[in-house]
């Protein structure tokens, strides 16, 4: 049997059967579409669907209907929609008659974005006409998965042991014991009174050394473990579902936390950032989520919005709370599911009041990270330290964040160091790559990611 013959076989068929998956989600999709859908999932997916309505109309066809309806001064229809991407008061007071009427579709104004350029708009209008079939998204990494239960997996490990071993213990000393029994009987010594093994001072200092091993263990692992909070999921004064956001109606994370690619901090989202779509989301539909117009009418309390005449109001904490509690009892009274006495009360209790998020991922005050150098110039996917969040109707804190954790990651997790001007300035590594004298892969630990420096000074 020619057993090179048969693993080239073998290897055919796992190309065979793998590359059509592979092509059937990347084969269509060029440079341009991927860009596009980055820049669309950022800050189109919140208002825009493709296929559906969602608070803006559904964006398939989107740029035949303005190439048809919306060609004005002897500018072109697409020429207008890319301009009322970037801001659409333009072409309404260019009178272009599309946009005039498009002006009028909703209540909730477009949000504009004067800072992209003509390459982001030609992108998002190729991926919104040729969009690549939906791809899975990455899930937290094997390092997070196996980083999850060490410390209690150690705990239950090490009690085993000292089980075992106590045992080992006991038995070696009967043993022991019978033996120099028979000794001292073959040889006619007499034979001492036996004494029982708990009064044995070699078994007593045997078990006090195991005693102060498995306290000064659990002391340890206490300090380390003092002030973590994994799997730390605490109410929230508004049920907020990442499933229902990020999951089904596919928000891209940064759309709400506009930190995590720009600041060291992810913020949380700002109320205003909520009112972008719930100025025409207002929970009357079950599809938008289990918790309808109970918990979005918080927001309303706290920012001062009229759910009723869809208008804010005017010097909202100046107005007499009472009158702003006989708006939203009216508001309430034919809510689906019908509000119960305590739902009315929640709501109340936060009008003219901030929300006051709780927090749950808190590293030390000793401990520096940076989220932009991680999901920047690292490219390192949310779900990869907090998990899928897509999937959570409550958000918690998925992964330990633990020092052993976060190493453990920077020697095993491969940069995107090619093509990428965060790395350029490590030329030595590029020349020595290039000279095939390097791994190209270059782990963060390659590039000091383990150095003490990195995280505490």
């Amino acid at each position: 049997m020619n057993v090179y013959r048969y693993s080239f076989f073998t290897f055919l068929l796992i190309v065979a059967l793998l590359v059509p998956s592979s092509v059937a989600v990347y084969g269509q999709a060029s440079e341009q579409v991927l860009a596009g859908e980055k820049i669309f999932k950022a800050k189109c997916a919140s208002c825009h669907k493709l296929g559906t309505k969602l608070i803006g109309p559904a964006l398939t066809g989107v740029e035949q209907r303005w190439v048809d309806g919306a060609e004005h001064a002897g500018v072109s229809g697409r020429d207008w929609l890319k301009r009322w991407i970037k801001n659409w008061q333009d072409p309404v007071k260019a009178g272009v008659g599309y946009a005039v009427t498009m002006q009028s579709y909703d209540v909730s104004a477009m949000t504009q974005f004067p800072e992209l350029q003509d390459a982001d708009l030609e992108n998002i209008l190729a991926y919104i006409a040729n969009p690549p079939a939906d791809v899975v998204p990455v899930t937290t990494a094997a390092t997070a998965d196996g980083g999850a239960d060490t410390g209690s997996n150690n705990t239950y490990w090490l009690i085993g042991l000292v089980v075992i071993l106590g045992i080992i213990v006991i038995g070696l000393t009967i043993v022991s014991g019978s033996l120099n029994r028979l000794v001292l009987e073959k040889e006619g010594e007499p034979i001492p009174a036996a004494v029982p093994f708990w009064k044995n001072r070699k078994l007593r200092a045997v078990v006090t050394l195991i005693v102060v091993i498995y306290l000064s263990n659990a002391v340890v692992v206490g300090a380390i473990d003092l002030g973590r909070q994994q799997g730390y999921t605490p109410i929230q004064p508004i049920k907020f579902s990442h499933e229902l956001h990020a999951g089904i109606n596919k928000i891209n994370c940064e759309y709400c936390h506009t930190g995590a690619a720009v600041s060291k901090h992810s913020n949380i989202p700002s109320i205003s950032t909520c009112m972008n779509c719930h100025k025409g989301i207002k929970g009357d539909d079950p599809k938008n989520g289990k918790y309808g117009k109970l918990e979005i009418s918080k927001i309303y309390a706290a920012v001062g919005f009229n759910p009723i005449d869809g208008n804010y109001f005017e010097n909202y904490v100046a107005q007499p709370k009472s009158y702003i509690d006989s708006i939203f009892t009216i508001w309430l009274s034919d809510s689906k599911p019908v509000a119960s006495k305590k739902n009315v009360e929640e709501v109340l209790a936060q009008v003219q009041q901030p929300v006051e998020w709780v927090r749950i991922h808190n590293l030390p005050d000793h401990v520096y990270f940076n989220h932009a150098q991680h999901v920047t110039a690292g490219g390192v996917e949310c779900q990869t330290c907090h998990g899928p969040v897509e999937t959570m109707e409550e958000l918690g804190q998925h992964s330990p964040l633990s020092m052993g954790w976060c190493i453990n990651c920077h020697r095993e997790t491969e940069v995107k160091f090619s093509e990428n001007p965060f790395y350029e300035t490590y030329q030595v590594f590029h020349d020595r790559i290039k000279a095939e004298e390097m791994d190209p892969k270059v782990t963060v630990e390659k590039i000091g990611g383990t150095e003490c420096q990195k995280c505490h000074y």
